[in-house]
């Protein structure tokens, strides 16, 4: 069977609706730390559901909150922090600048954070 022209190609998404997405998104730029958890949850269960291949973009912003969160809370020493930091800015410079996300992401050294 032809699809017609009038048909919209959809797109399965692991967050429930658009209204879920944007909650999300405001709550993660929160400057509240409890309300930055709630949305690191709702990206952990999108990662669940959509089988850790939630988009690029979503994982490595959620990282890099994560290590903000952590930062705040006081419960992380300084050596702990710089390797979480780096990891997430590693990560988060490697798959952001791959041009195709399939590609396995290749390694960047010498990534200094002075915290």
């Amino acid at each position: 069977m032809k699809k017609r022209g009038s048909e919209k190609k959809r797109h399965v998404v692991a967050w429930l609706n658009k209204a879920e997405w944007d909650q999300v998104l405001e709550y993660l730029y929160s400057k509240d730390s409890s309300l930055q958890r709630y949305a690191l949850q709702r990206i952990s269960a999108w990662r669940g559901r959509y089988a850790n291949n939630a988009p690029v973009a979503v994982d490595c912003t959620a990282d890099l909150v994560r290590c903000q969160v952590l930062d705040r809370s006081g419960q992380l020493n300084g050596d702990e922090l710089v390797l979480l930091y780096g990891a997430a800015l590693v990560r988060f410079v490697n798959l952001i600048t791959e041009r195709q996300q399939g590609r396995t992401a290749r390694l960047i050294t010498g990534i200094t954070i002075d915290l």
